[in-house]
């Protein structure tokens, strides 16, 4: 469990993060456990603007981005080798259940889904690499 210091509003916590690479992340603060979503996102500072950058949508969001208007598709957050694959096209899925494992320097990192709904698509196969940010799932709206 790592101990982390975030500023929300001006106002300071002190949270402990049980695994940061899990999806979702379960943050405790003052021993009250909270699913949360994290997206990790490239920095620019405000002298170096991202022209290549799509906008950002601050909108509430279920944890995965549009890939087409109806459709949520699931990044890969790491960079490694696809060791499983839990689910199949067409399959119904809960919030937190797990879809895939990547393996990524000899550690088995256990992707969850972000969202109750359908898979439309799965575009990974075990054995085969994946880069971060390419699409491992693609869900339809339901």
């Amino acid at each position: 469990m790592k101990q982390y210091r975030i500023t929300i509003d001006g106002r300071i916590y002190e949270v402990q993060i049980d695994d940061p690479l899990a999806r979702p992340v379960t943050a405790r603060l003052s021993g009250v456990a909270f699913s949360v979503d994290v997206e990790t996102m490239r920095a620019t500072t405000d002298d170096e603007p991202d022209d290549n950058a799509a906008p950002v949508d601050t909108s509430p969001s279920d944890g995965a981005g549009d890939a087409v208007a109806g459709q949520q598709s699931l990044p890969a957050p790491i960079p490694g080798v696809v060791s499983s694959v839990e689910v199949t096209a067409g399959q119904t899925v809960e919030r937190g259940d797990e879809l895939l494992t990547i393996d990524a320097m000899k550690m088995l990192n256990v992707i969850r889904s972000p969202r109750a709904g359908t898979v439309l698509t799965v575009h990974v196969a075990a054995g085969k690499s994946v880069s971060q940010g390419k699409p491992l799932v693609t869900f339809s709206s339901t």
